[in-house]
């Protein structure tokens, strides 16, 4: 390969001021400071993404802190164990990260951190070489010791040290090489794969959040389908999404498809893939396995009950059927809708939009609660307060479900000839 031309002089100079305030002190000090990570990464390429700055120094965390204390607008210390402090200034936020070395024990989800006064030592211990190239904050020189920009040119994946001591210090790597090779539409070395195959037991040290995030990054990818057929060739997709490992090879490339023409959101491409999979409860698993907040759990569940209430009601749903949807999708009503139409479930197409239209334009999902409250029930049928009134207002709610909205002396009435009063 013909050596590469030098990077033009300017090219990294707003981002170098970008953090000049929090180097200023640094380098009064005596400290030297860095730019590594996405953002000269992303620069090399022309990429303009919304990324936080990383940088890397010299300077023991605790030097850090005290030094930039002074010009930062805030300062988060959650890291600084492990080496990071995390900070602000003005609408720009960093993390200044310690030079450092790093490795798991055979046994430990965490980090056994040693820092160092060498940039090459911690560029070394980066996940990629893409990602191992650094740009000093005061003169704008390039540092590159892993070739990490011929690698971007000729669009490779290769880790700076061998991949068997890169992926066994920090198993994640290997995850993370599906995210990179898709976003990037990269090609791994000779010999990337096998070692990653070699070392998929270490994945057991990785904690189920890890795992989680880095599923979801690459489940944001555009077109995550070159990821996940790398996850096959390591013998990774077994590991995190077994269920999907196991569909027939046809089936899961018609699935990639499917994921990669859905909307860019990792939960949602979740759901896709649960979907797709015939398994009882495999939603239930995921959740478990990767941790999965309330939040993100709780939506996924309301998607993939609602596909599967759309998939039950059949070509013709009466108003009733979508009412009871409306029921169980509550505000996420359009979103299961969109749902359906994405899997391809029953006739979650044009009729589906236009009767839940003409429903809701006539008010029918403002209230689908029972038609009157508990204490009217009361009042009316001379009740107390007991499991009778908590089956009269079961009736209402199915009767609201089943005829609609009706008027308060319609409902009265229903009650009253269902019901009768407690004197008669």
């Amino acid at each position: 390969m013909s050596e590469l031309p030098p990077v033009a002089k300017d090219m990294f100079d707003d981002l170098r001021a970008s953090v000049a305030s929090v180097a200023e002190p640094l380098h009064a000090a005596g400290h030297r400071v860095y730019l590594v990570g996405g953002r000269v990464r992303d620069r090399l390429l022309a990429v303009d993404r919304t990324l936080d700055h990383d940088l890397t120094t010299d300077a023991p965390p605790e030097r850090i802190r005290d030094l930039v204390a002074g010009v930062a607008d805030a300062v988060w210390l959650q890291g600084e164990r492990f080496g990071t402090v995390g900070l602000r200034v003005g609408d720009v936020t960093m993390e200044i990260t310690t030079h450092r070395a790093e490795a798991y024990v055979s046994d430990s989800r965490k980090p056994v951190v040693r820092f160092s006064t060498k940039l090459a030592e911690d560029l070394a211990r980066r996940d990629f070489t893409v990602n191992a190239m650094a740009v000093d904050v005061a003169d704008g020189t390039l540092y590159d010791p892993f070739g990490g920009r011929a690698d971007l040119e000729a669009r490779i994946l290769r880790t700076p040290l061998d991949p068997v001591e890169s992926f066994s210090d920090d198993p994640l790597r290997m995850l993370r090489a599906a995210r990179f090779l898709s976003r990037y539409e990269l090609i791994s070395v000779e010999g990337l794969v096998e070692a990653a195959r070699s070392l998929v037991g270490r994945m057991e040290i990785v904690s189920a959040e890890r795992i989680r995030d880095e599923l979801f990054r690459l489940l944001e990818v555009e077109d995550p389908t070159a990821g996940f057929d790398l996850l096959d060739e390591m013998g990774l997709l077994e590991t995190v999404l077994p269920e999907v490992a196991a569909l027939e090879t046809s089936r899961r490339v018609a699935l990639g498809r499917r994921v990669a023409g859905a909307p860019v959101d990792a939960v949602l491409r979740l759901c896709v893939l649960a979907h797709a999979v015939d398994s009882e409860d495999v939603l239930g698993r995921w959740v478990s396995a990767l941790r999965l907040s309330g939040r993100d759990a709780a939506r996924a569940q309301t998607l993939l009950d609602g596909v599967a209430m759309v998939a039950e009601q059949g070509a013709e749903p009466s108003d009733e059927d979508v009412r009871r949807l409306a029921v169980r999708a509550g505000d996420r009503l359009d979103d299961v809708v969109a749902f359906a139409g994405l899997v391809g479930v029953g006739f979650a197409g044009t009729a589906l939009v236009e009767l839940i239209a003409r429903l809701r334009a006539v008010g029918e999902f403002d209230d689908l609660g029972p038609g009157l409250d508990g204490a009217t029930v009361m009042k009316l049928l001379d009740l107390e307060a007991g499991p009778g009134v908590g089956e009269v207002m079961a009736w209402l709610g199915e009767l609201r479900l089943v005829e609609g909205r009706l008027p308060d002396e319609e409902v009265q009435s229903r009650l009253h000839e269902r019901w009768g009063t407690s004197g008669d």
